[in-house]
């Protein structure tokens, strides 16, 4: 063309985002190539409390295994798990907007799809976990004394049942992690590995922390479950870090908007050293309960902004074509992941 401008041996078109130099845009004309996730706060919430349902499900299985005998922290860690898996659903349906959208999940169980899956593991976790904490209820007199009802609920074998609901709850505590990377979203996709079991550790930390929050305040449990608590606290803390970190190296490049001005204050300030480091200076010095107040408060916190940080990274790595678009090429070359269907 004649009218064809030239900068650097280059042709300069009004269009092309390679050629010409006043687009600072590159790659697919600045137009996201997949679609961000939809979510709105409801979900972090449902992803954060069903992970502290989840951890302290956990722990009450735990407790049983190893013959404890504290009646405060069966009764924390099982009243935890019935609210939780009650407030989980319904955030869920809100966020969907209509029930129906939920139920149609649970027409056909397709092993091959997170949200199928998960849809299930949270509705038989959540009826699980309802059977036990109702025997909690009859055994502490909550449902309108000596009837047939509370007869009969009392003879729920809830250490079978909790033994039962285990996998479920694991599965639900890990599900947030499951979830993203059943998707194209670079930094989501690209830890498929340590995605899953990262979100566990923070959920079975934030459940620790939960219940050992409870019962200080309380000034419930006794020395030696609040001990243990501290010690499995310090002991997840310390594998969540190891995950965490192994988890940007493995996004390496493409974990950027953790680290953006948007995010990164939030990510690095309030997960990072609020939420792991600042708690171990609190749990390795000396032991108070207002110490153990602070640190659990603090990985709860952690925790939540974990979550939320994730997600709406994963928003802005899906709203940019280089990072998609340079995923899409390693990918191609080996670095895969096992297929799943949305």
């Amino acid at each position: 063309m004649t009218d064809e401008k030239h900068r650097n041996g280059k042709p300069e078109t009004s269009h092309h985002p390679e050629t010409d130099p006043n687009r600072d845009d590159k790659n697919y004309y600045g137009i996201p190539p997949i679609k961000r996730a939809h979510w709105t706060w409801q979900i972090y919430v449902y992803f954060w409390i069903g992970g502290i349902g989840a951890g302290s499900h956990l722990l009450a299985t735990i407790g049983y295994l190893l013959g404890w005998r504290d009646e405060a922290f069966f009764r924390t860690t099982k009243y935890t798990t019935l609210v939780a898996m009650v407030v989980s659903p319904v955030l869920l349906v809100w966020d969907l907007g209509r029930p129906e959208r939920f139920l149609n999940m649970l027409r056909i169980l397709k092993l091959r799809s997170p949200m199928s899956t998960g849809s299930w593991a949270l509705s038989i976790f959540g009826s699980l976990s309802g059977l036990i904490a109702t025997k909690q209820a009859a055994e502490d007199g909550l449902l309108l004394g000596d009837n047939f009802a509370s007869r009969l609920a009392k003879l729920v074998p809830d250490r079978l049942i909790s033994v039962l609901a285990l996998p479920f709850g694991l599965y639900v505590g890990s599900y947030t992690g499951i979830l993203l990377i059943a998707t194209s979203v670079p930094m989501w996709a690209k830890n498929w590995l340590l995605m899953g079991p990262t979100f566990l550790s923070s959920a079975v930390s934030s459940g620790l922390s939960w219940t050992s929050l409870v019962l200080h305040i309380g000034r419930w449990g006794d020395g030696k479950t609040l001990g243990a608590l501290k010690k499995a606290e310090k002991a997840m803390l310390i594998i969540e870090s190891v995950l965490i970190a192994a988890s940007l190296v493995r996004m390496g490049k493409w974990s950027k908007p953790l680290f953006s001005k948007k995010l990164g204050p939030l990510f690095v300030g309030g997960t990072i050293l609020g939420g792991i480091v600042a708690p171990l200076v609190l749990l390795f010095g000396k032991g108070s309960r207002e110490k153990s107040i602070l640190a659990s408060i603090l990985v709860l916190v952690g925790g939540f902004l974990f979550r939320y940080v994730m997600v709406v990274g994963g928003r802005d790595s899906a709203d940019d074509p280089e990072s998609y678009f340079t995923f899409a090429k390693k990918d191609e070359k080996g670095g895969g992941r096992p297929e799943v269907s949305e």
